[in-house]
């Protein structure tokens, strides 16, 4: 029996349309697997060429503005040598979903081959609304399903653990998927957009979402959490929130004939019978209500705080001595939006030098909950001895538990200062250091003897003099003059490269905050991608020393084509360019994580071109 590798089978593939040819013209079309779709359902788009061999270039797509694309385009290619005849084709599909309902022309599709121009018809297609889709009451917490029929398959539901609140008080959002068939994958493709809205978001579990067994309408779905997100309104009045899209891979069974082809039956899983289709499943809109904080009984300094928390106010040390540092500590801690509880309302003592305070954040987000600490930390420097006291701090917050304002205090010292070594005279009472003042016939001027003598005339001037005057100024201009002539330009070369270097550690430091921002953030992904492409660029440019105007890709990898840089960091730095270009004009998003790793990606390259610079110099 025959036994032909795959590799074996490339080879002949290449022999075959390099020999024998591929005679006659090709054939071009275009189908879709439907051409009634629901709102909300997907359909998949395939263009077939047959007959144009391995050669066979990419197809020119129609006008898709109407749809979604939410995956590919997917290419694959299949060969056939059977009783000496070759046939080939290759295929190009996109799986779509419709943004509106309507009927829709997907316009012709353009293929220039062996100077001919080939076009596929244009395909008619219906989107409707199923009339037994029915709108998810707002901020709903029993699931429903917001797909056509109550016996769904596959969908998606955002729940909210409370239909109203208060302006800054926590709400809980979490996203489930119900499913009856076996999903191998998903990935949030779409974020709703949140204005009026400081997100939180719920760390995922390593292990992954945990599945549970439900009953809805009668039905069997397993469930799972795909994401949490904790919301404190900025905004008062009703509040509407977008979906959410989910792309799934769903395992099918494959009910389709077995192909014939005995290559495919060569390389073909005897034990595979499912197919994997990409569905698109989007949550309903969500309507949250909320409400402002009452006025009355509102304490003078109430600065926005909405939950439960607690003030711990604490001094290092009891006693100090003259200009020695002391650290008072002011802590919040409970549950509510931690990371926005202002500064505290603290102004030090008059007797009392005191600095910015450093500030340090830890957030605990658990049992559904957003929580942790917030410290303040001030350095106070006491100047004069004596007892000085240190007043109490108030913090003001609203609990919506009770519905009430609540005040709680902390601190207080009365500390003992002795003077220092360097300590000033201790003041006298009543006296602070305000009422200390320098007077100016307090200060005594020294006086020597002189030995000046005048001069009547420029003759008189000593020889040294005239040395002194002249000779820096011929010595400088040598000096000049040796170093342009011995490596005036290498030093310029450096310094050029030193800034190009430091202005790519600040851009890359610039991205990583950009990433960690918040993802409701409208052009995040815009802005991230559009400066790493720009900082990359103008990277290469500046070290190659090429002109910053109308800096192009092309030329700045030819030029470094000819410092003959390694192939691998060459085609990193594409890899990375073409990344950017892709992703800041593609309509999607990306975690922190995915544009984490881009930055680290980004700083590796650019250690390896300074290295391979520093040889090349």
């Amino acid at each position: 029996m025959l036994s032909i590798g795959k590799t074996g089978i490339i080879a002949l593939m290449l022999w075959a349309e390099t020999s024998l040819g591929w005679a006659g013209d090709i054939q071009f079309q275009a189908s879709v697997d439907r051409t009634e779709v629901e709102l909300g359902e997907t359909l998949t788009l395939t263009f077939e060429i047959q007959g144009a061999g391995m050669s066979a270039p990419k197809p020119k797509l129609p006008d898709l503005s109407d749809f979604r694309v939410v995956s590919g385009p997917n290419e694959s290619s299949s060969f056939q040598f059977i009783n000496g005849q070759t046939s080939s084709s290759k295929t190009t599909s996109l799986v779509l979903q419709p943004l509106r309902e309507g009927t829709f022309t997907i316009g012709a599709a353009e293929l220039t081959y062996d100077k001919k121009l080939y076009r596929t018809d244009p395909i008619t297609l219906t989107v409707s609304i199923s009339g037994a889709q029915q709108p998810q009451a707002p901020a709903s917490t029993a699931p429903a399903p917001n797909v056509p029929g109550s016996d769904s398959e596959l969908f998606a539901q955002v729940s909210a653990d409370k239909s109203q609140a208060y302006q800054n008080e926590q709400i809980l959002l979490t996203y489930t998927i119900y499913t009856r068939v076996s999903v191998s994958a998903y990935e949030i493709s779409k974020l709703p957009n949140l204005p009026g809205f400081w997100v939180e978001e719920f760390p995922a579990p390593p292990q992954g979402p945990e599945v549970r067994d439900v009953v809805i309408g009668g039905s069997h779905y397993r469930a799972a959490v795909i994401r949490r997100i904790a919301l404190f309104p900025t905004q008062t009045g009703e509040m509407r929130l977008d979906p959410l899209e989910v792309t799934c891979q769903v395992q099918m069974q494959d009910r389709q004939r077995r192909s014939r082809d005995p290559f495919d039956q060569l390389f073909a899983d005897p034990f595979a019978r499912l197919r994997t289709e990409t569905r698109l499943v989007t949550t309903a809109p969500l309507n949250i209500r909320v409400l402002p904080l009452p006025q009355a009984e509102k304490p003078a300094n109430f600065s926005g705080a909405v939950g439960a928390f607690k003030l711990d106010v604490s001094l290092d040390r009891a006693a100090a001595r003259t200009n020695e540092a002391l650290t008072m500590t002011v802590r919040y801690s409970g549950k509510g939006n931690i990371k926005m509880l202002p500064p505290p309302n603290f102004k030090a003592p008059s007797d009392f030098e005191s600095y910015e305070p450093k500030e340090s954040v830890q957030v605990n987000k658990s049992g559904g909950s957003v929580s942790g600490s917030k410290t303040y930390d001030y350095v106070l420097i006491p100047r004069f001895a004596g007892k000085q006291k240190i007043p109490p701090i108030a913090f003001s917050y609203f609990d919506p538990q009770t519905r009430n304002f609540r005040t709680v205090s902390a601190g207080g010292f009365e500390i003992a200062i002795e003077p220092g070594s360097s300590a000033p005279a201790t003041a006298l009472p009543g006296i602070s250091k305000e009422d200390v003042k320098l007077l100016g016939e307090d200060i005594q001027y020294l006086k020597s003897v002189s030995r000046l003598r005048p001069i009547s005339s420029a003759a008189g001037l000593p020889a040294s003099y005239w040395l002194a005057m002249i000779l820096p100024p011929i010595l400088a201009g040598l000096f000049l003059a040796a170093s342009k002539l011995s490596g005036a330009a290498p030093v310029q070369a450096r310094r050029q490269a030193r800034r190009a270097y430091a202005r790519m550690q600040r851009d890359l430091r610039r991205l990583a905050k950009i990433a960690a921002s918040n993802p409701s953030v409208r052009d995040r992904f815009t802005r991230f991608y559009g400066g790493a492409h720009n900082a990359l660029i103008g990277y290469l440019g500046e070290r190659l020393r090429m002109p910053a105007r109308g800096l192009k890709e092309d030329e700045v990898l030819e030029q470094l084509q000819k410092r003959s840089f390694p192939d691998e960091q060459l085609g990193e730095i594409r890899d990375l360019l073409n990344t950017c270009n892709f992703a800041r004009f593609a309509s999607s998003s990306e975690d922190a994580s995915v544009m984490s790793q881009m930055v680290k990606r980004m700083r590796q390259v650019v250690e390896n071109l300074e290295t391979a610079w520093e040889k090349t110099a």
